[in-house]
Parts: C-alpha cells; sequence; structure tokens
C-alpha cells in the first residue's frame, strides 16, 4: 500500500521540562490509552504530494490545511483542532511538524486535509462519528486534494505508526502506444461518474464507498491530462475518446473501465489513478459522439486499463523487517511485460526474484523509492517497481505463473495470469455467421464478432450477471438455422471431438463450416431445447496451425438465441419515447408451473422461458427505490400493446399482436404459466434482497432448474397509457407488470358473447409483499368499443 497513500507519521515529543519516562505525571486518559496533556507532534511527511514520486507523476499537490478530529472508545465526538497553512512548518528533511491537543478520553483520531470540517460533518444527531456519510462534490481538486485517515491511540503511543491518508477521489488519464503514428488523440471525456463521495470509508482498496443518495453525471469538454473524479461503482463510468484516425476528422471511441483485458467491469476507487492506453486502432470510430454514446464499446480500438501502480497487498515479516508484494496481475496475451511492486525494510535493502514459467524470461527494475526515514525510523525501506519481461501467448487458453520475491529470509509470491490469444480481432480469422433470419442492412454477417460487439444487445458479460457469452459461437434454442464460416489457413490442423457439432472443408477449401450436427432433422430442430455449452473439459473446436503455431479453441454455446425486433414490434406495438429495437441476444431456462387441469386434477408442466423480458438489454433486476439498481432499467425491455383489435370480433379472434411479439416457438407468457409458477412452492415470489449498499428491496423472481443459472427476475416497470407517445402517462413505477396472452374468459368475468369479452386480458402485478394475477382493458372504451388509449406493459416469452 506504500505507493498509493499519503504517510504520516505521528510521534509522540514530550515537555521538554525535566522529562523522563519515569517522571510524566501530566498524563490524561480514563479508560482509553493515555496522552500527555500537552498534545501531541505530528510529523508529516508526504512523498506522494512530491512531482518526483511515483503516484503523482506530474501534478504538484499540497497540504493547505488540516483537522485531527477526536473519538472515544464508542466512535463518539469529543472535539477537533484545525491547522491552518503557515502553522504546517516544513522541515529540511522534507517533514512538515504540526502540534496538535488531544481531547481527554480520546480512542481514536481521524485527519481531514484540505475540507473544512463542520460539527454535522464530524458527528451525527447522536453525536457519534459521522465522517463515513458527509460528504464533498463539485469538481476535485488535483492541486489540494481532500485526504483521509485515522489511527487509534493505543498505536500511536507505540512510536511507530504509519497512518495512511487517501484522497477522496479517483482519476483517470490517456495515452497511445507509440507505433500508433495514424491515430491522434484529441481528448477524452468521462460519463456517467458520481457526482460527490464520502469523506471516509470502511472500504479502501475492496470496493466503492457511496453516499445514501448519488447521481451520476457527464464531464462537460473533452481535454488531456488527468482527469479526477469521485469513485464510481463497477458498470457505471465509461469514457468516450476523441481522435482522428488515418489523417480524417474527429470520430468517437467509446471505452468502459475493464479489468485488465477480462470481461469484468472495474470498480472506480478513491486514490486511485486508471491510466487507459489505447494499443491498436482498425478503424475510425463513430461520427458523432451520441452515436459512441449509444453502442457498446467494440473491437475498433482496443485499449489496456491499469492500474497507476499495483498496490501492497500481502505483507510477511520477521522480528526485524518486512516484506511486502502487491496482489495478482492479469496482461493480455500480446503483452510484453507485467509490472509488480513490492516494499522491503531489510536494512540492505536487497532482493531476489524467480519464477516458475519459462514465458517470463527475465525482469527489469523500473523504479526504487526510498521511503521516508527519521531519527526513530532510521531506515524504513524502499519500494520497488519491475517489468516482467513476457513471451507472447500464442494460445487461446491462459497461462498462469508464480514470481517469488524473497529479501533476507523472508519470501512471498505473486501470481501472473497472460490471458489467451484474441482470435476474435484476428484479421485472418474473421468468422462469418450465416442465415440469421430477418437480415437487416446494419447486418454484417462477414465479421461475426464485430457485429457481436457493436450490434448485439444483451450479450455483454456486464448484461449476463458477470457471464460471458461473448467469446464463442452460438447455436440457437428451439429452432436452429446459422452456421458459422471460419477462414481455412495453410496448414491448420482441427479438432471436434463433439458430435453435437460437425465442421469440415468447404469445397473451395477456403472455410472450415461450422453446423449444429442433425440440423436438417426436423424434429431435432425445431425442438432442441437442451441447453449445453462446450467447457475446457470438453473442448469443441480447436484448430491449430503447424505454421504460425497459434492454437485457437472456440467456445460453442446452445444455451438461447438471437432475435430482431423489428417492425411493428418495434414501432406501432410500443408505447414509449424510446423503444425496444434491433438485435438481442435471449437465454432459455427451465421452469415449472403446476397447473390445474379442467377435471381439478394437477400436473407439473414444464416451460422454456428466456431469461429477461422482450427487448430487455440485460437480465439483472430494476428496483427504482435503490441506488444500485435505479439505473438498471435496460432489464425492462419495451412496453407492449397486448391487442389493436377495434371491435368485438377481432377482440375474440385477432392475435395480430400476440403472434407479432413472437420469436419462433416462444411466445407471450399466458396466465397459466405465471399463475402455475406461484403455485409451484412459491417459483415465482418476492423476496427481500438487499443491495451491497445495505438496501432492502423487495425482489420479484424465478426459480429455475439450471445450475448455472438459478434464479431470473422480473424487474419494476410500471405500465404506459396513452393514444400516441405524445401524450403518455406512466403509471405505478414501484410494480413490476407483465401482460400475458390470457384474455379473461367467461368464467372469470364476461361471457363468451358480451361485446366485452376479448377486450379484457390478464397480467400479472407485484407491489410490496403483494402478488396477483389482476386484468385489465388493453385500451380505453366500453361495450365492445376501442377509444384509443392503449395500456403498455413489459411481456415475457416461453415455449412448451
Amino acid at each position: 500500500m506504500y505507493i498509493k497513500k499519503l504517510t504520516i507519521w505521528f510521534f509522540m515529543l514530550l515537555s521538554m521540562v525535566s522529562t523522563a519516562c519515569s517522571d510524566i505525571r501530566d498524563i490524561v486518559g480514563g479508560d482509553t490509552p493515555d496522552v500527555p496533556s500537552e498534545g501531541v507532534v505530528l510529523i508529516l511527511k508526504l512523498p506522494n504530494f512530491t512531482k518526483n514520486t511515483v503516484a503523482t507523476r506530474a501534478t504538484e499537490q499540497q497540504i493547505n490545511k488540516l483537522c485531527v478530529l477526536c473519538y472515544d472508545a464508542d466512535d463518539k465526538y469529543l472535539g477537533m483542532s484545525n491547522i491552518t497553512g503557515a502553522d504546517i512548518k516544513p522541515n529540511d528533511d522534507g517533514t512538515c511538524k504540526v502540534k496538535v491537543k488531544v481531547v481527554e478520553g480520546t480512542a481514536t483520531l481521524h485527519v481531514v486535509a484540505n475540507a473544512t470540517i463542520t460539527e454535522s460533518d464530524a458527528k451525527d444527531a447522536d453525536g457519534k462519528n459521522n465522517l463515513y456519510n458527509a460528504t464533498r462534490e463539485g469538481n476535485p481538486k488535483l492541486t489540494a486534494p481532500v485526504c483521509w485517515g485515522s489511527v487509534k491511540v493505543e498505536d500511536l503511543l507505540s512510536g511507530s505508526t504509519k497512518v495512511w491518508l487517501f484522497r477522496q477521489f479517483a482519476k483517470a488519464s490517456v495515452t497511445k502506444d507509440s507505433k500508433l503514428t495514424n491515430f491522434e488523440i484529441t481528448g477524452f471525456r468521462l460519463f456517467n461518474t458520481a457526482t460527490k463521495g464520502t469523506i471516509a470509508t470502511t472500504e479502501l482498496d475492496n470496493d466503492v464507498s457511496l453516499p445514501s443518495s448519488v447521481a451520476y453525471a457527464d464531464e462537460e469538454d473533452y481535454s488531456m491530462g488527468e482527469h479526477p473524479f469521485y469513485e464510481t461503482p463497477a458498470g457505471k463510468a465509461y469514457m468516450i475518446i476523441r481522435a482522428k484516425y488515418d489523417g480524417g476528422p474527429d470520430t468517437y471511441y467509446k471505452v468502459e473501465f475493464l479489468n485488465n483485458g477480462t470481461p469484468t467491469q472495474m470498480a472506480l476507487l478513491r486514490n486511485h489513478h486508471y491510466q487507459v492506453k489505447v494499443t491498436t486502432v482498425n478503424h475510425e470510430g463513430w461520427a458523432t459522439e451520441d452515436e459512441a454514446i449509444n453502442n457498446l464499446s467494440e473491437n475498433r480500438l482496443t485499449v489496456e486499463v491499469v492500474d497507476d501502480n499495483p498496490p501492497i497487498v500481502n505483507m510477511i515479516a520477521c522480528k526485524d523487517y518486512e516484506l511486502g508484494v502487491c496482489d495478482k496481475q492479469t496482461v493480455k496475451g500480446n503483452a510484453g511485460t507485467a509490472t509488480i511492486s513490492f516494499v522491503t525494510t531489510k536494512p540492505d535493502f536487497k532482493y531476489n526474484v524467480k519464477w516458475n514459467a519459462d514465458w517470463i524470461t527475465g525482469y527489469k527494475e523500473t523504479k526504487s523509492v526510498v521511503l521516508p526515514t527519521s531519527a526513530e525510523h532510521p531506515s524504513t525501506g524502499t519500494l520497488y517497481t519491475i517489468d516482467l519481461t513476457l513471451t507472447a501467448n500464442c494460445q487461446s487458453a491462459a497461462q498462469s505463473g508464480i514470481v517469488t520475491i524473497t529479501s533476507g529470509d523472508l519470501s512471498r509470491e505473486v501470481e501472473i495470469k497472460q490471458l489467451g490469444y484474441d482470435f476474435r480481432t484476428d484479421k485472418n480469422r474473421i468468422v462469418q455467421i450465416r442465415d440469421l433470419e430477418n437480415k437487416s442492412s446494419d447486418l454484417n454477417q462477414d465479421d461475426y464478432f464485430s457485429w457481436m460487439d457493436s450490434k448485439l444487445q444483451g450479450i455483454s458479460p456486464a448484461e449476463n450477471q458477470g457471464r460471458v457469452r461473448n467469446d464463442g459461437l452460438h447455436f440457437f434454442v428451439g429452432k436452429n438455422q446459422v452456421y458459422y464460416l471460419i477462414p481455412y489457413i495453410d496448414k491448420d490442423d482441427m479438432t471436434c471431438n463433439d458430435p453435437r457439432v460437425t465442421v469440415k472443408l468447404d469445397s473451395d477449401k477456403k472455410f472450415w463450416e461450422v453446423r449444429l450436427a442433425n440440423n436438417s432433422d426436423e424434429s431435432y430442430n425445431v425442438n432442441n431445447y437442451n441447453r449445453w455449452i462446450s467447457n475446457e473439459a470438453f473442448t469443441i473446436i480447436t484448430i491449430t496451425n503447424a505454421r504460425t503455431k497459434i492454437t485457437v479453441t472456440y467456445p460453442v454455446y446452445h444455451v438461447g438465441l438471437f432475435a430482431q425486433l423489428t417492425g411493428k414490434a418495434a414501432t406501432d406495438y410500443q408505447l414509449g419515447k424510446s423503444k425496444a429495437s434491433g438485435w438481442y441476444y435471449y437465454e432459455m431456462v427451465n421452469v415449472v408451473a403446476k397447473v390445474t387441469k379442467k377435471d381439478g386434477t394437477t400436473e407439473y408442466k414444464p416451460y422454456y422461458m428466456l431469461d429477461r423480458n422482450l427487448g430487455a438489454t440485460n437480465n439483472g433486476y430494476y428496483s427504482p427505490s435503490t441506488t444500485a439498481l435505479k439505473d438498471n432499467k435496460g432489464a425492462i425491455g419495451g412496453y407492449f400493446k397486448i391487442s389493436e383489435a377495434t371491435n368485438s370480433t377481432d377482440a375474440k379472434n385477432n392475435n395480430d399482436v400476440v403472434d407479432a411479439l413472437a420469436i419462433g416457438n416462444f411466445k407471450v407468457c399466458d396466465n397459466m404459466c405465471l399463475q402455475g409458477l406461484i403455485d409451484n412452492n412459491n417459483d415465482l415470489a418476492i423476496e427481500e434482497e438487499t443491495t451491497h449498499y445495505g438496501e432492502k428491496y423487495n425482489c420479484l423472481r424465478i426459480t429455475t432448474r439450471n445450475r448455472d443459472i438459478p434464479e431470473i427476475f422480473i424487474p419494476m416497470s410500471g405500465y404506459y397509457e396513452g393514444k400516441t407517445d405524445q401524450d403518455l402517462v406512466y403509471k405505478d413505477s414501484y410494480h413490476a407488470n407483465l401482460w400475458t396472452s390470457s384474455r379473461l374468459s367467461d368464467y372469470q368475468g364476461f361471457s363468451s358473447t358480451s361485446p366485452e369479452y376479448g377486450f379484457w386480458y390478464l397480467y400479472l402485478d407485484a407491489f410490496g409483499k403483494s402478488l396477483n394475477m389482476s386484468n385489465y382493458r388493453f385500451v380505453s372504451g366500453s361495450s365492445g368499443k376501442n377509444k384509443g388509449r392503449y395500456r403498455a406493459m413489459p411481456v415475457r416469452l416461453v415455449a412448451e
């Protein structure tokens, strides 16, 4: 942790008037540790605030004022001392000295730099510590950052305690590989970062610490340099890079903060510096900023996102010295180096580096920072940063190695994980998808993975609760018609060891043709609802080229389908200013309903349900009442009418809307299915859940029969009512609603001869702890008339 925090050394300087350890009389304390009545002297050493230190690089930073707050053993506020810049005295050795009075009974000191602390910041209504809830907002200052740290008095009195001060904010910067001479970055802009942050945190390097209420906002303009921002949860913030490609005009590239080349979104933590490095560019970006914002990040531009320096997290100590190393490091397959940090307090500062992987070929020390010393601590250690030299990984599979750092008799290990070769963007292996239904003009079948990244909504790990689905070939459940073409390269050796897939070389010897086995068998093709995924133990397709020595493994998924919302389903049959349209990924799960038959007996009926609403971009949960989930509106999907019948005859018989919303055999869920899930031991039920911020909410979930997706959700949605998108009314925002395809039947309310029969549909309504199947007229009117004011809700599709 040395490199990432601002160190403050606290030392006890006793009064100069006839003092000796046995002669101290002016002691206060009671049941708390004893402290001198004349106060304590704080000797501050701030290595990360100077130009030449590792963490700040090029920005002069300073402390203008300091506030030291006192709390007792029960965390009750006792008082504070404010120190101005004039009272912070610099010493010749780079330290600063300040003297602070400590209130009687103090057990813990909290230190805040560069912020005016009020009584309401310091304590809550019960007089307890409120620094973890107190916030600061506005643009963070790089030159005088708000910082916080704490120390227990009993540790302070030991004479060897260090207190770490953390900046309240994070920062981001952008660079490019020096080889990219045809790519000029003209600025970048951060989007959707938190607008404020707490002064103190209990999370530190583990997770973000958000205020009880927080909004998210965008930076105003594009610029270079370091951009400070308040810490923001994973999956929220992103960056737009503005750049010129091949001498052309400014275009825009979207960049997500992904963890070391993996699909996992980073939580952006305070006191960290997130460095985005553009490593490859193969195309101009989006023509406008709005286009970049409204699309997923894609492979026309490749970046690496790394922290400023790996924090020291793994410490070991003996009687005389300590050794600490950074956490596991992950790098891309083509990375030539991996950076690790470690610190040793051994007096001679000597160390040794060994490794157990042949793809690690050497190392070079790139930085050493001598940690501050004092009369009491003549040797506090040295922080080292080294770059390991790596051989590129030409295989699809990742590989791991162990680096052992030894200093004296102490040793610590750091795992280095090198990701596999990224075959998705290999220009020699551009995979093509064939025979997608509803082909549109924007579909580029000749680059399957590029199309998946840029056009297929709901396929990224962030949109699938972390599950990876965008790294392989997908064959569709229910009815499959797609197949794939993988370029053949001379000296290829292909292996396929699964009878569910066939791979053969085409007649021109240009492509490997990959198909679902028995695809021509109609019974197999139409009713194929078995879920399966290739895995390491059962590799589906592997191609090794004898000339390039590159091995590519293609995972194969048979768990879901791609479908396009188009035509009236994307326009006339939806209400809302923002309508669902385009291509979507849906995954299938198995559910079982307890169905009561007409003769009164019951049976357990299996259904194949899609894991999200029609037109939803993810399969998570949405709740407007929670900070953690209120921005997940993509889980709702489209708001659909269920009928547009204009008279009694059509209302009874016309299913045009329901049919238009179907995807093959997957149709709008009926009442029997949803009611049967409720009746089957509450497989469809409301449960109280808690977000990682501690917020409680009611969650409507469905229990599945799949181990890898044990539950799916029906998000809160409410519904729309109106004639046109211009006169819409949004109602019941805290309700979870779904239309069913079931008309209110004669025994439930209307005779089949009534003019109203067919105008009323059953729907699911969940609010609070109440879950019901209710009914609603799909359009305003009475006596078999359509007055044109429709109700629109989400829908969920199932197959039997």
